[in-house]
């Protein structure tokens, strides 16, 4: 953006916004680019992040797998990776990526990591009863990157699907996405545009949600397929009913998928739309990726900002 849409962003006067840039240019973290011809008058001159401003990694964390994607803030072709390990070994494996992403890239240095997992995420971003497994040792995560000078934040793998549909169809605001994975079942809410994450965090747990039997109430995830299929029908369309909602997004195994889009079509009002969401592991790590540009592109913004009311280090 030029400087005086920064100016327009942030707030500041267009003086500050003059030595907030050149602080910014000092400090390797942006460039100048200058637009096309356009005509008569002076050519503005476009502020745009340095290509090596730094870099952001997303990860699909699993029990027995990880998935990252390395992407650079300025922009340019991510770089993924799928590793496959122990669940004993999986607080290990996922700080080997770590120190492979802080090694440097093309990117720059590394930002901002942002963990997608199967458990609920309070609205203060704690994990809270990570059943990704029980091998996961959070603590250790986040004083390695604490110590490597790295912001970083988790989110439920349900709902970074969500953030991943709704921002590719940016009409949608009322969503409800069931994702069915081998880690459990969960649903990620969009109401109002916003995620739903509910008092503790714990909104779209469905997999929790007790189902009646013969033997008694169960837990939605340990019922067997036919009958959790079942069960997941009834307790999706009367959410959907409950909230009002406009679309679902189903990311199960493409014959469980088709055949819970068929019975909700006979639950759901004509004017609630399905869509069947073909690989949930790659919408998972594209709203991953999504989210922690997102966040580090805001501590950029705020830390452009803290230079408008004093000198301050931003690399």
């Amino acid at each position: 953006m030029t400087r005086p849409q920064l100016a327009n962003q942030t707030g500041l006067s267009k003086v500050t916004v003059n030595v907030v840039v050149q602080e910014l240019l000092n400090h390797g973290i942006a460039q100048l680019s200058i637009f096309p011809d356009q005509g008569v008058g002076r050519t503005p001159h476009r502020v745009e992040l340095h290509p090596q401003v730094g870099a952001v990694l997303g990860v699909d964390l699993q029990p027995t797998q990880i998935h990252t994607q390395l992407s650079g803030l300025a922009g340019g072709p991510p770089k993924q990776q799928q590793v496959y390990c122990a669940e004993a070994e999986l607080t290990n494996v996922l700080l080997d990526s770590f120190t492979q992403a802080l090694a440097g890239s093309a990117y720059g240095p590394l930002r901002h990591v942002l963990i997608g997992l199967p458990a609920p995420v309070d609205p203060q971003g704690r994990v809270r009863e990570p059943n990704v497994t029980h091998h996961l040792d959070v603590h250790r995560v986040t004083t390695f990157l604490d110590d490597a000078g790295v912001t970083y934040a988790f989110e439920n793998d349900a709902n970074l699907v969500a953030l991943a549909a709704t921002r590719e169809s940016p009409g949608w605001s009322h969503v409800a996405v069931l994702v069915e994975r081998p880690s459990g079942t969960g649903i990620g809410l969009l109401l109002g545009g916003e995620l739903y994450r509910g008092m503790h965090g714990r909104a779209g747990e469905i997999g929790r949600a007790r189902w009646p039997t013969p033997r008694g109430a169960a837990p939605l995830e340990g019922l067997p397929s036919p009958e959790r299929l079942d069960a997941t029908a009834f307790m999706l369309a009367g959410l959907v009913h409950t909230l009002d909602l406009q679309h679902v997004v189903l990311g199960l195994p493409q014959d469980r998928a088709a055949a819970l889009q068929e019975q909700l079509s006979d639950l759901l009002d004509l004017s609630i739309t399905t869509h069947l969401l073909p690989d949930v592991g790659d919408a998972v790590l594209r709203g991953a990726a999504l989210l922690a540009r997102e966040q580090a592109h805001a501590h950029l913004l705020a830390r452009v900002e803290d230079l408008g009311g004093a000198t301050t280090d931003v690399a």
